[in-house]
C-alpha cells in the first residue's frame, strides 16, 4: 500500500484517477516531455493506461503527485529493478514551481521511505549531462555519480543519449 508522504507544505499523494488532468498537463509541458518517453501529445487515455499499468505492476512501483500547499506541482516515481532491493526513479516539476526546493524535498521523502519501509539497498537515477538542476537535486540528496553511460538511454525524439548513473546506497 502506498502512503502519503509529507514534509512541511509538500505532500506526496499516491497517484490515482483524480490526478488525470494534472498529470496530462505536466506530461505535455515541453520542458518535461522533451526528456520523457511517452506518447506526444499525452492524453487522458494514455494516463488511464499508465495508471492501470502502475496498479497491475508485478514489481513494486510507486508514483506520487507532488502537492505544494494543495496545488499539484509535479510527480515523482520509483520502481524496483531486477532485484526487489534496487529502485530506479525520476521526477517532474512544473516550471512554475522550479527553484523552490520542491524536488529536493520530494526526493528526500521518497529516499527515506524506500530505505526505511521498503528495505531498499540501492536507489538509482539516470540523468542527462545537460540537466544541471536535476544533478543538483540528486547530489543534495546524497546520490553519487557512478559514471557516464554512453549512448544508453533511448528517447522518443532521438536515438540514444548519454546519461549519468547516480545512486544512493543504504548505510
Amino acid at each position: 500500500m502506498v502512503h502519503c508522504l509529507q514534509m512541511g507544505a509538500l505532500r506526496l499523494v499516491p497517484l490515482d484517477i483524480s490526478h488525470a488532468h494534472a498529470f496530462v498537463l505536466l506530461a505535455n509541458e515541453p520542458s518535461i516531455s522533451a526528456r520523457v518517453n511517452h506518447a506526444k501529445p499525452f492524453t487522458i487515455e494514455h494516463f488511464v493506461h499508465f495508471l492501470a499499468q502502475v496498479m497491475e505492476a508485478p514489481t513494486q512501483q510507486y508514483v506520487w503527485m507532488m502537492e505544494q500547499e494543495g496545488v499539484i506541482c509535479g510527480m515523482i516515481n520509483a520502481a524496483t529493478m531486477r532485484n526487489p532491493q534496487i529502485f530506479q526513479g525520476g521526477y517532474w516539476v512544473s516550471p512554475h514551481y522550479r527553484g523552490r526546493g520542491i524536488a529536493i524535498a520530494a526526493l528526500a521523502l521518497v529516499k527515506e521511505h524506500l530505505f526505511t519501509h521498503c528495505h531498499a539497498v540501492r536507489l538509482q537515477a539516470l540523468v542527462e549531462p545537460d540537466n544541471a538542476s536535476s544533478i543538483r537535486v540528486l547530489e543534495r540528496n546524497g546520490y553519487v555519480c557512478e559514471g557516464l553511460l554512453k549512448r544508453y538511454y533511448a528517447r522518443n525524439d532521438v536515438d540514444l543519449v548519454d546519461v549519468y548513473m547516480y545512486a544512493a546506497i543504504a548505510s
